[in-house]
């Protein structure tokens, strides 16, 4: 995929969560992939000379491309969602955002928690170089979940949830500062729709200990 977007003069980073886990020491198969470009003309490419089929979002920017029986046995994956790099802006508390083509950049500065703005260079002239805009080596580090600015849990409630998820999974600890934006903004997850609420509740049971996750959502209330 990387030569492919070198020839479309595009770069492609892994980012979020593989990065993360990785500098952990932890198994990922969290393969989050963004392209300084165009996602979906890369993944109708990608498509038209690997095989397999491809579904895309335009106003996100977004590919999904269903790998061919080959490819999927070689590789023991389904599927690969491409994203092109952009930035959101939210009109109003708890909707959905509005988007728009942007840099690597400010992708990263659209994301929940510093520790999920890491990101790598897959591209062949930087190949494996380790992006960190946001302090995110930094927090990871000290073991700390740290929202990237004041606003994020009014932009999306539902980081609340996400929060305390991963704080247990990863035996981390939410800074002060982002659990008084939290308790701050519990009122908000009133406004959410309760399919996404019911998403991240699924979430928690999917975890190994999910007891633990329920436990400190009832501490914050």
């Amino acid at each position: 995929i990387s030569v492919k977007a070198d020839e479309h003069d595009a770069v492609l980073y892994i980012v979020g969560g593989f990065v993360r886990d990785l500098l952990l020491g932890r198994l990922s198969v969290d393969f989050d992939l963004i392209i300084d470009g165009d996602a979906i003309e890369l993944a109708e490419e990608l498509a038209s000379e690997y095989g397999g089929q491809v579904t895309v979002h335009r106003r996100f920017g977004t590919a999904k491309w269903y790998l061919s029986e080959n490819i999927s046995s070689e590789t023991g994956l389904h599927a690969l969602d491409l994203v092109s790099a952009r930035s959101e802006s939210y009109e109003r508390p708890s909707q959905l955002p509005d988007v728009r083509p942007s840099s690597i950049r400010w992708d990263l500065q659209r994301r929940d928690f510093t520790v999920n703005t890491l990101a790598v260079n897959l591209s062949s002239d930087n190949f494996g170089e380790l992006v960190d805009y946001w302090g995110g080596l930094d927090d990871l580090k000290e073991r700390r979940l740290r929202v990237l600015h004041s606003r994020s849990f009014i932009d999306d409630p539902t980081r609340i949830l996400r929060a305390v998820r991963l704080e247990q999974r990863l035996g981390f600890n939410i800074s002060d500062e982002t659990l008084e934006l939290m308790l701050a903004s519990l009122s908000l997850l009133d406004d959410v729709s309760g399919d996404r609420v019911r998403r991240e509740i699924e979430r928690v049971f999917r975890e190994e200990v999910p007891e633990e996750v329920l436990s400190r959502l009832d501490d914050i209330g």
